[in-house]
Parts: C-alpha cells; sequence; structure tokens
C-alpha cells in the first residue's frame, strides 16, 4: 500500500481497546455452532464428555487469541472513521498484520483528502462570491419572507449604517412604496421594480428591483432588492425639464414683442412715423435679445460637449485681460464708470483654451458693468497665489492663477450664492431683463471652468458689492 502522510497526533488509547463485554460476546456468536456440533457428538457417543470440554476450551482460546486484535483494529477502524467524520486532525491507525483494513484505512484517507480539497474549493467559490457581491456599485439587500435583513453588501452598509443584519427591512429603509413592493413580491412570486424617496439619512431618490428566489437559500434568504440611487439622473431631468421651460419662455417673451409691434405697424400705426421709429428701436432691441441667447446657448452646448476634454494650450491672459477692458470702455462710459486692472507683469501663462477663457473674463466684466453702480469702478486683479480653494482639481497644485473681478454694486444675499451659476436664476428677475441679461452668463463660465479643471469662488456682500475669482492652472506641470 502507498505510504500516507501521518499527522503528529496520537488517538487515545481508549479508542483503541475493544471491551472485555464486546470480545466474549463476539467470541461466543463464532463459536457457538461448533459448541452446537461437539454437543451433538457427545450425546451420540462419538466422543467422550472430557474430550468435548478440552475441545470446546482449546477453540475458546484460539478464537479469543484470534479475535482480540481483530476486533481491537475494528475499533481502532471505527474510532478514526468517526473522527475524520467530524473532521477531526488524526493519525493514519497501526492496523498492524491485517493488511484489507490497513487499504481500507488508506482508502478513508484518500477520501478524506478528497473531501477536504473539495470543502477548500468551495470556501474559495464562497469568499469569491461574497467579494463579488460587495465590490458592486449597486445597494444589494438580502432578506428572508419576514423581511428581516440576511445579508447586504458593502455598498448598502455605506449609506444605511453597519451591523444590518438581523434587523428588519422596515427598521432600515422605512417607506411603504418598497415595503409592499417586497411583499407583493413575496405573495405573487413575480419581480417588479419601483421607484420612492428618502429623506434620511440624506435626501436621495432610489430605483428599487425586487426578486424572490424560487426556493429559499440554506441561510434563509428569499428576497434579494437591488437600489440604484437616481438622486443625480433625477436632478438632471428637472434640470433639462426646467432649461426647457426656461428657454421657451426666455424665446417667446420677445417674439411675442416683435409679433405684437409687427401687428400695431400694420394697422393702427400704419402711418405714425414717431410711433414706427420707437416700434422698431423695442424690436432691434428685443430682437438683439433673443440673438445674444441663442448665442450664449449654443456656447453653453458647445462647452457642455467638450466637458471631459482637458484643453492643454498657452493662454496669454495678461493680453485677454487688456483687450476686454478696452472693448467694454464704451460700456462703462456710459455709465461713467472706470475700469482698473492690477496685472502682474510675470504672470506666467494658463493652461486651457483661448477663445473660451476669453468668455469668461468677458462675461465677468460685463456682469460687473451691467450690476455695478453708476459713477463707481470694476477692478480685475490677475496674480499668482498659493492660497488655493479647497477644492479636488487643486488637490496636486501649489500655485495658481487667479483673476478676480470685483464690482460696487448691490451685492447679493448669501441664500442666491449656491444658485448664481445656475442656468437662467436670477437675483432679480425684472432688472436682469432690462439691463438684456439672459441668464446664462455666469452658468457658461462656471462650464468653461469645470472644463479647465479649475475653480470659481464668489464673495458678496449686500451694499458693497461682488467678487468673483476664477482660479486657473499654471501651464508649467508642477
Amino acid at each position: 500500500m502507498r505510504a500516507q502522510p501521518h499527522v503528529l497526533l496520537t488517538m487515545p488509547a481508549s479508542k483503541s481497546n475493544v471491551s472485555f463485554a464486546t470480545l466474549i460476546r463476539t467470541v461466543a456468536a463464532v463459536t457457538s455452532p461448533t459448541l452446537i456440533i461437539l454437543l451433538l457428538l457427545t450425546v451420540v457417543g462419538t466422543i467422550p464428555p472430557d474430550h468435548f470440554l478440552y475441545a470446546y476450551a482449546s477453540i475458546l482460546i484460539a478464537t479469543t487469541l484470534l479475535l482480540r486484535p481483530f476486533l481491537a483494529n475494528v475499533g481502532t477502524l471505527t474510532s478514526y472513521v468517526n473522527d475524520l467524520a467530524e473532521d477531526k486532525q488524526v493519525q493514519e491507525p497501526d492496523l498492524g498484520y491485517l493488511s484489507a483494513m490497513s487499504e481500507l484505512s488508506g482508502a478513508l484517507i484518500r477520501l478524506h483528502q478528497s473531501w477536504e480539497k473539495k470543502k477548500q474549493q468551495m470556501g474559495n467559490i464562497i469568499t469569491e462570491r461574497e467579494i463579488l457581491v460587495d465590490s458592486l456599485p449597486d445597494i444589494l439587500v438580502m432578506c428572508n419572507d419576514d423581511q428581516i435583513i440576511v445579508r447586504t453588501n458593502k455598498a448598502a452598509r455605506a449609506i444605511f449604517g453597519q451591523n444590518l443584519a438581523n434587523k428588519s427591512l422596515q427598521a432600515v429603509i422605512p417607506h411603504d412604496v418598497l415595503l409592499n413592493g417586497v411583499s407583493a413580491v413575496i405573495e405573487e412570486l413575480r419581480g417588479r421594480e419601483v421607484e420612492f424617496h428618502l429623506n434620511e439619512p440624506i435626501p436621495r431618490d432610489f430605483r428599487a428591483i425586487i426578486e424572490r428566489f424560487p426556493i429559499a437559500s440554506s441561510g434563509g434568504i428569499s428576497v434579494i432588492i437591488t437600489l440604484n440611487d437616481v438622486t443625480e439622473l433625477k436632478r438632471v431631468e428637472k434640470m433639462r425639464a426646467d432649461f426647457v421651460a426656461n428657454a421657451s419662455h426666455e424665446i417667446r417673451t420677445p417674439l411675442a414683442s416683435i409679433k405684437g409691434f409687427i401687428e400695431t405697424l400694420r394697422g393702427p400705426a400704419r402711418d405714425d412715423v414717431a410711433a414706427r421709429d420707437e416700434f422698431l428701436k423695442v424690436m432691434d432691441d428685443q430682437a438683439t435679445r433673443m440673438t445674444t441667447l441663442i448665442s450664449d446657448l449654443l456656447s453653453l452646448s458647445k462647452i457642455e460637449m467638450n466637458a471631459h476634454t482637458v484643453p492643454d494650450g498657452k493662454v496669454d491672459m495678461l493680453r485677454i485681460i487688456r483687450n476686454e477692458k478696452e472693448s467694454f470702455s464704451w460700456s462703462a462710459k456710459e455709465k461713467n464708470m472706470t475700469i482698473r486692472i492690477e496685472l502682474s507683469d510675470t504672470l506666467p501663462t494658463a493652461r486651457g483654451e483661448e477663445r473660451e477663457l476669453m468668455q469668461v473674463v468677458h462675461n465677468l466684466i460685463g456682469n460687473a458693468i451691467k450690476y455695478g453702480h453708476a459713477n463707481t469702478e470694476v477692478t480685475v486683479v490677475a496674480r499668482v497665489t498659493s492660497m488655493l480653494p479647497q477644492d479636488p482639481n487643486f488637490v496636486k497644485h501649489h500655485r495658481a492663477i487667479c483673476i478676480s473681478v470685483i464690482d460696487r454694486g448691490d451685492g447679493i444675499a448669501k441664500e442666491h450664492l449656491p444658485r448664481l451659476t445656475e442656468r437662467f436664476y436670477r437675483v432679480d428677475s425684472a432688472r436682469t431683463r432690462s439691463i438684456g441679461g439672459t441668464g446664462l452668463g455666469l452658468a457658461i463660465v462656471k462650464h468653461i471652468i469645470n472644463r479647465h479643471r479649475g475653480v470659481l469662488t464668489i464673495d458678496s456682500v449686500v451694499g458693497e458689492g461682488s467678487k468673483f475669482s476664477v482660479y486657473l492652472p499654471i501651464y508649467a506641470v508642477e
């Protein structure tokens, strides 16, 4: 027989020895046929009684001597099999001259090793599946028919907390839409999809896919719930709907005005020269407003299309700021305002796209003139700074170019600051329209800065004015 590896553990002696009672019963059972034959021979007179006693005694002694080691090996082998069944670490038993028993022992060892190998393989498969489930980005919640959570994955624990097992689903996700959906799936044995909103721990929208196993798993799992966080998707859908509604309104308003003036010029004011000149001027203003709006919409659309492409050109911000100052000189003069620039001649080149960064400076200076008070000053400051805002875009940077545009206007209340860069958001709609604003200028600035992996900050004090600062990466890689 091929030698088998031995484990350094010994089997207790009590397990290797056969009991005296067992030995007596076995010997009696084995010798009973011989005893009957000897009795019959004695009765018929074939053998004398004294020979019967000697013969049976000899058979008892011989049988006992032969059976005792055999029974001891059977006991040892039985104990060994029991230990293997209980998955204990044991030493291969020494069964002496009984080769058949030794071969059986070797076969049992090989069977045990095969079981151990399969057990390890199953353990590896279970571990891999657990890792796979935990690494899934979707939220997984598995529960039984009583809606008690049996298991969750890492994504679920990150949102709903640790130690979710053995808690009721209602305690963890208290929403009737989900709970009713789970109950229906358990009763109807048919999956379904539901959507619901949770306000805690933070407001979120979820889409839940609920499926039921035909047969509960050994762990008691019968229902699996997959949750997809659709908060951002809902927000984008709302923004898109608002955008379409606002854009339609902004275009419809000047069109309605132009159409009304045309009807008036064709009717009552056909021969009124003064009214015609006045109406034509208003129509021209409305057409200009509509042209500006469409231009801004096209610019915003193009910027969004290229949002994931980071520009990598060299841009001279000093030249752009000086050119924009000259382009706004007439607008500033109309309000008796001055544009003062504070530029460092050693300002390095920025990394980006010149046309888009020109639009950023243009929009910021244009807003400062529109919303600044007459007879005041607009200040444009460009410098290199190491005081960077807390933003992921500047985690690996030590310095950046900072361009600040400061106006002396009414200022903006704090509650409006987070929404200033939203499309068509206006603090004062009537005033914005009266000065020709489309409500898209700051949205365009924000999207351009995001594409350049920069940062836009807004500081304002009501009654004093506002400061818009743009942080741009320097062209040289730091």
